[in-house]
C-alpha cells in the first residue's frame, strides 16, 4: 500500500469505526419508523462511507457502503422492513471486519453481502450513482486528494501512475456525483491526473493544473449550498449538527498514546509523594540539628564560664553550624511548599487527564445492539434490547476490556436463557424476550447488569454438567446451594449445551468474563428465578487510572489495598467476636460479618494469640463484607498499579505491584478474591460447613490435607503448630483439629490435652495424622483423649476422609 494510504490510514480507520457505528444504531432504530431527517442523517453517513473509501482506492468498501446509501434511498418505507435492515446490518458488519482484514479493505463475502443488497431493492446492488446527485463532500476525501497530490511532486516514474490512478479514480467519482461547477472542476482534476499515467507527460504542468482544479474545487465546494436547501432556511432533510466552536474543535488521540500519558501522570503523583516524604525528612533532620544546637551551647556556655581556651572554636563552630542550621531550615520549607504546589499540580493533571479518558458507556455498549440481532435471527429468537444509563460516563479502558464479557453475556443469554417464540408462548410469556442491560453508578463505582426474561438457570443442570465435566465430585456439588450451584457456571471448561454449536457449547466464555472482571479489580455475581429470568451483575470501578492504597503489616510482611474497598477501620476487642454458623464473626452496624485474618486469608502463617484490641478492615466486594485483622496500619499511599510478569499472574488475591515513595515494591491486592466465599451462611437456611483446624509444621502436608478436606466440602483452616492451633480454635472456634504429633512449640499430644481440658473445647474431636506409627504412640495418643490415629500413608487412602465423615455426621 502506497506511503500516503499508510499515513492517512489510522485517522480513516478511526473515522470509519465512528461511523459505522452510528450508522449501525441508526439502523436498528428504521423499524421504529424513524423520522425522515434520521434517514437522511444516515445516507449522509453512508455517503461519507462510499466517498472515503473511494478517495484510498478501497474499491469494496465504496460498493458496499454505496449499496447501503442505496437501500436507504427506497420509498415507501421498503428500508424499514426486516430484510433491509437484517441486509444492511450485515453490510456494516462487513466494513467493519473489512478494517482489519489483509489486504486492508478486503472483504470475503463481497458478493454475498451484494446480493441480499440488491434483492432488498429488486436490482444489482453497487451501481454508480446518478449524475447530478448533490450530495455533501466529507473533508476526509478531499485531504487524501489533496495528500495524493502533493505526493506526486516528489514521487518517482514508478510510483507516479499508481498515485495519479488513484487520484483519477477519487476524482471521477466526486465528478458523477457532484453537480454544476463543483462537477466540472472535479472532472478537470480527474483529468489533470490521467495526463500523468501515460508516458511521456508533462507532469510540472499536469501537477500544477491538479493542484489548481483542487483549489478551486475546494471554493466551489464552499459556495455549494447542502442538498435540499433553498433561500426559505433549512429543510429537514438538509438538518444538519451546527459546526463545533473553533475554541471547542476536537482533535483525535491516539488511545494508547493517552494510556502512556496516563501512566506517566501517575507515576509523576508517585514521585511528588516521594519528595514530600524527602522534604518532612529534611524537617525533621532540621529539628534535631536545633535541638543538638541547643545542647552544644549549654557546653560552649559552661566551658566560657571556666575561661576554658577550646570554648573560642567551638563557639565559632557553633556560628557555623547555627548558620547552617538556618539554611537547612528555609531549604525543607521552599521543598514542603514546592512538593505542596507540585501534589495540586499532579492531582489536578491526573484528573484532567481521567475525564479526558472518560466516555458514556453507551458508546461500547451501542455495537451489542447489530450483534443482538444477528445471534437472535440466527437463532430464531425474537428479542428486544433496552440499554439504560448509556449516559454514565466511565473510563474508555474499562469499557474496552468489558466489551467482550458484555457480548459474551449477551451471547450466553440468548442462546441458554432465552427461550423461542413457541416455548415462550406456551409458557404464557410474550413471544417477543426482553434482553436489558443496565448501567448504574455507585460511588466510584459502577455496575453492569444483563438481565434477561428467559427460563432461568438450572441448578441440577449446573451440578450435572460439573460433574460430568470432572470439574467437582458428586458429593462436592451435593451440598452446594442453589445460589452457590449457579456460580459453577464460572467455573473453566463448564457448559450445560448439549452440542457444540458456533455460539456455545466449548466451555469457554463465563470464566473469561469473571477472570477480566477481576483483573480489573471489580467482581462478578449471578442471581436467577426459575421460569423468570437471569440477572448477571458485575461490579468494576469507575476508572483504572491512577489510586490510592491501604498500606499494612501482617505476618511480618506488608500489603495493600485500595482505599476504596475498606469501608472503614475496626478496633475489635476480643469479647467483641462470636461465631455464626460455626464461623467466626463479629457485629457491623448490627449485622454479623465474617472474620479472619489478613495473615490466614493470604497464606502467609497464623497470627499469635490475641492479647488486646485488633485492627481490622471491613473490606466489601461484590455485595458482601468481611473484616480481617492486621498487625499494623501503615497509611494511604499514592499508588500506580503495574501488572505482574508471567510467571506471577497466577499468584492467588494478587492484582498487581506498586513501588512506594521509598522504593519499596508492594503487592496490591484483589479486594473481590479475598472477599469471595467468606459469607456467613448459619442464619441462611443453608447448612454451614464444618470448620477444621489443620496443624502441621510440614507445609506439604498441610497443603495435602488442606486441598483434601476442602474438596470434600469442609472450610480448612491450616496452621504450623500445636500453639497458634490452639488460639486459632479459642479465637474462631472450629468443629474439628486435625493434628501432627511432632510440631515446634506445641507439639500434638500437648494441643491434645489443652484442647480437653477447655471447657468450651473439650467436646472438639481431634485426629492425630503423624508418621509414627509403634503401637506404644499410638497407645498414648489414645490415652491423651485423641479421636482418632491415623499414619500419614492412610491420608491419601481415603482413611482421614472416612474418619472426619464418621466424626462430623451432621
Amino acid at each position: 500500500m502506497p506511503d500516503m494510504v499508510e499515513q492517512v490510514w489510522p485517522i480513516y480507520e478511526a473515522e470509519t469505526r465512528d461511523q459505522i457505528q452510528v450508522l449501525a444504531a441508526g439502523i436498528m432504530e428504521l423499524e421504529a419508523a424513524a423520522a425522515p431527517d434520521s434517514v437522511v442523517g444516515l445516507r449522509r453517513v453512508a455517503h461519507s462511507l462510499k466517498g472515503s473509501a473511494a478517495a484510498l482506492g478501497l474499491n469494496q468498501i465504496e460498493q458496499v457502503a454505496h449499496a447501503v446509501e442505496d437501500v436507504l434511498a427506497l420509498a415507501d418505507g421498503v428500508h424499514r422492513s426486516g430484510g433491509a435492515v437484517q441486509a444492511m446490518l450485515g453490510a456494516v458488519r462487513a466494513i467493519g471486519e473489512a478494517l482489519s482484514a489483509t489486504p486492508r479493505g478486503h472483504i470475503d463475502e463481497l458478493a454475498e453481502v451484494l446480493a441480499r443488497l440488491g434483492a432488498v431493492m429488486g436490482r444489482p446492488a453497487g451501481r454508480p450513482p446518478e449524475r447530478g446527485e448533490v450530495v455533501a463532500v466529507p473533508d476526509g476525501v478531499l485531504e487524501a486528494l489533496a495528500a495524493t497530490v502533493a505526493a506526486l511532486c516528489t514521487a518517482d516514474e514508478a510510483a507516479r501512475s499508481g498515485l495519479a490512478a488513484r487520484a483519477r479514480t477519487a476524482a471521477d467519482h466526486l465528478a458523477s456525483t457532484l453537480s454544476g461547477r463543483a462537477a466540472e472542476r472535479a472532472g478537470g482534476l480527474a483529468r489533470a491526473a490521467a495526463e500523468l499515467e501515460g508516458p511521456g507527460a508533462d507532469v510540472p504542468r499536469a501537477i500544477a493544473r491538479a493542484g489548481a482544479e483542487l483549489v478551486a474545487l475546494r471554493a466551489e465546494l464552499a459556495r455549494t449550498p447542502a442538498p435540499g436547501r433553498s433561500g426559505e432556511g433549512p429543510t429537514p432533510e438538509s438538518t444538519s449538527p451546527p459546526a463545533t466552536p473553533r475554541d471547542e474543535r476536537l482533535v483525535r488521540v491516539q488511545a494508547a498514546r493517552l494510556d502512556t500519558v496516563a501512566n506517566d501522570v501517575d507515576q509523576l503523583v508517585v514521585g511528588v509523594s516521594r519528595r514530600e516524604r524527602r522534604s518532612r525528612e529534611v524537617q525533621r533532620l532540621e529539628k534535631a540539628l536545633r535541638e543538638t544546637l541547643r545542647l552544644l551551647e549549654r557546653g560552649v556556655a559552661e566551658c566560657q564560664l571556666h575561661d576554658d581556651p577550646r570554648a573560642r572554636p567551638l563557639t565559632d563552630g557553633l556560628e557555623r553550624l547555627r548558620a547552617l542550621g538556618l539554611q537547612l531550615g528555609r531549604h525543607a520549607r521552599e521543598g514542603r511548599r514546592d512538593s505542596e504546589q507540585e501534589r495540586l499540580l499532579a492531582h489536578g493533571l491526573r484528573g484532567a487527564l481521567q475525564s479526558l479518558r472518560m466516555v458514556p458507556a453507551g458508546t461500547g455498549l451501542a455495537a451489542l445492539r447489530p450483534a443482538v440481532r444477528e445471534l437472535a435471527a440466527q437463532l430464531g429468537k425474537d428479542v428486544a434490547l433496552r440499554i439504560t444509563g448509556g449516559e454514565l460516563r466511565l473510563d474508555r479502558r474499562v469499557l474496552e476490556e468489558l466489551k467482550s464479557p458484555l457480548l459474551h453475556l449477551v451471547r450466553n443469554a440468548l442462546d441458554h436463557g432465552i427461550e423461542t417464540p413457541a416455548l415462550r408462548r406456551a409458557a404464557g410469556k410474550p413471544e417477543q424476550a426482553v434482553l436489558e442491560i443496565r448501567v448504574e453508578a455507585r460511588g466510584d463505582r459502577v455496575l453492569l447488569s444483563v438481565r434477561d426474561d428467559g427460563a432461568g438457570l438450572s441448578p441440577d443442570r449446573l451440578r450435572a454438567a460439573a460433574v460430568q465435566r470432572g470439574l467437582a465430585r458428586p458429593d462436592e456439588v451435593g451440598r452446594l446451594s442453589d445460589a452457590e450451584a449457579a456460580r459453577l457456571a464460572f467455573r473453566p471448561g463448564l457448559s450445560t449445551a448439549a452440542q457444540v454449536t458456533a455460539v456455545s457449547g466449548r466451555g469457554v466464555g463465563l470464566d473469561v468474563v469473571a477472570e477480566t472482571v477481576r483483573r480489573l479489580g471489580g467482581d462478578v455475581d449471578v442471581t436467577f428465578e426459575v421460569g423468570r429470568g437471569t440477572t448477571f451483575v458485575m461490579e468494576v470501578p469507575l476508572t483504572v487510572s491512577g489510586a490510592t492504597g491501604l498500606l499494612f503489616r501482617a505476618a511480618g510482611g506488608t500489603g495493600l489495598l485500595p482505599v476504596d474497598a475498606v469501608e472503614r477501620v475496626l478496633l475489635v476487642e476480643p469479647a467483641d467476636l462470636t461465631s455464626f454458623g460455626g464461623q467466626a464473626a463479629v457485629v457491623v452496624d448490627g449485622e454479623a460479618v465474617p472474620f479472619t485474618s489478613m495473615a490466614q486469608a493470604l497464606g502467609a502463617g497464623d497470627p499469635p494469640a490475641p492479647r488486646g484490641p485488633l485492627v481490622a478492615l471491613l473490606v466489601a466486594a461484590g455485595g458482601q463484607r468481611v473484616a480481617f485483622a492486621v498487625d499494623e496500619l501503615l497509611g494511604a499511599h499514592a499508588i500506580s498499579v503495574s501488572p505482574l510478569g508471567r510467571r506471577l499472574a497466577s499468584a492467588r488475591h494478587v492484582a498487581g505491584a506498586t513501588v512506594l515513595d521509598d522504593g519499596r515494591v508492594v503487592a496490591v491486592l484483589q479486594p473481590a478474591l479475598l472477599v469471595g466465599g467468606r459469607r456467613l451462611t448459619g442464619g441462611t437456611g443453608e447448612p454451614a460447613r464444618a470448620r477444621i483446624i489443620v496443624a502441621d509444621d510440614s507445609l506439604s502436608t498441610r497443603m495435602t490435607v488442606t486441598h483434601l478436606l476442602e474438596v470434600a466440602g469442609y472450610t480448612v483452616l491450616p496452621v504450623a503448630d500445636g500453639e497458634a492451633a490452639l488460639a486459632l480454635a479459642r479465637q474462631a472456634g472450629c468443629d474439628l483439629v486435625v493434628s501432627d504429633v511432632q510440631m515446634p512449640r506445641l507439639d500434638g499430644l500437648g494441643l491434645l490435652r489443652r484442647l480437653k481440658a477447655d471447657p468450651g473445647l473439650a467436646s472438639v474431636p481431634v485426629i492425630l495424622v503423624t508418621s509414627l506409627d509403634a503401637p506404644e504412640d499410638r497407645a498414648a495418643g489414645l490415652e491423651a483423649g485423641a479421636d482418632g490415629y491415623l499414619v500419614k500413608r492412610d491420608v491419601q487412602r481415603g482413611r482421614l476422609l472416612e474418619l472426619v465423615r464418621q466424626l462430623l455426621p451432621a
